[in-house]
């Protein structure tokens, strides 16, 4: 592996780390953990509110997403199975959490739980995959 790919990665991977970090400290400090006070916190904003959220969201997600699976794209060990569970689980949980709030705010308070899942998951499997890219990268090393 070359050592600007390797440079590109590093920062990449900084840059969605620290925004994942400062992404969900302020969602906490804003909506709490606790799924009551999730609910809580969305059944009190509007649609236009939620939508003025969602779709920076959606933006720089889906950037990160595609920049990190292209990453593992170039990753020969792991399989092409594997590839694409990580594909398809980030995709899938990034939507669940996305549009649990929207649920939320139509008084579905069981997505409050999604929501804090779907983010879990999402950062698990996320941190996974670069995980998969760094190992990768020490083994060409």
């Amino acid at each position: 592996m070359h050592l600007s790919f390797r440079i590109l990665a590093i920062l990449f991977i900084a840059l969605v780390v620290l925004q994942s970090i400062l992404g969900g400290s302020l969602f906490i400090l804003l909506a709490g953990w606790n799924p009551h006070d999730i609910a809580a916190y969305y059944s009190q904003k509007s649609f236009h509110g939620l939508l003025e959220t969602l779709a920076p969201h959606t933006l720089f997600i889906s950037i990160a997403l595609m920049g990190t699976l292209h990453f593992l794209g170039f990753i020969e060990t792991i399989s092409e199975k594997q590839k694409q569970l990580f594909i398809h689980g980030l995709f899938g949980l990034f939507i669940l959490d996305q549009t649990a709030p929207i649920f939320i705010s139509l008084g579905i308070d069981l997505f409050a739980t999604v929501k804090v899942m779907a983010f879990i998951g999402f950062e698990v499997a996320l941190a996974a995959v670069w995980l998969i890219i760094f190992r990768h990268s020490l083994a060409e090393a």
